[in-house]
C-alpha cells in the first residue's frame, strides 16, 4: 500500500487463478465462473472471474490504514462492480481524501469497482 501527498491511498494486487481458487475454498463459492476457463471464454469473458468480495477487500484494507481502529466499529463500505477481474489482471484500488474508492485494471484499462469507504457517525 502506498500513501501520496494528496491523501490518496493505493493498493495493488496481481490476480491469479491460484488466488481465486484459495478464496473460493475459504468462502465456499463454487460457481463455475470462478474455476472453468473454457466455460467463461465460451460465454464472452476473458477468462475465469475473481469473486467480488475478494476484489473489494483492498478497499477495506485502505480504509483501515486511513481510519485505524475506528473502522472496526464504525466502518462502512459501499461499492458497485462495473467489470470483471480475471487472472493476469493488475488490480489497482485507490481510496482518495474524499473517501471515494475506485478499482481499475492497470494492464488492460477500465474501472471495475466504484464506491465509498467511510466512517459512520458516532
Amino acid at each position: 500500500m502506498a500513501n501520496d501527498k494528496t491523501g490518496h491511498l493505493e493498493h495493488r494486487v496481481r490476480m491469479t487463478q491460484a488466488k481465486i481458487d484459495r478464496y473460493g475454498k475459504l468462502n465456499g463459492d463454487n460457481d463455475i465462473l470462478h474455476y472453468d476457463h473454457d466455460y467463461c471464454i465460451e460465454r464472452g469473458f476473458r477468462g475465469t472471474i475473481a469473486h467480488g468480495l475478494h476484489n473489494m477487500a483492498p478497499s477495506v484494507d485502505l480504509a483501515l490504514e486511513k481510519y485505524g481502529r475506528d473502522f472496526y466499529y464504525r466502518g462502512q463500505v459501499t461499492v458497485r462492480w462495473t467489470g470483471p477481474v480475471c487472472p493476469g489482471d493488475e488490480l489497482v484500488t485507490v481510496l482518495d481524501a474524499e473517501d471515494n474508492v475506485v478499482a481499475k485494471i492497470e494492464n488492460r484499462g477500465g474501472t471495475v469497482m466504484v464506491g465509498k469507504s467511510t466512517l459512520r457517525d458516532a
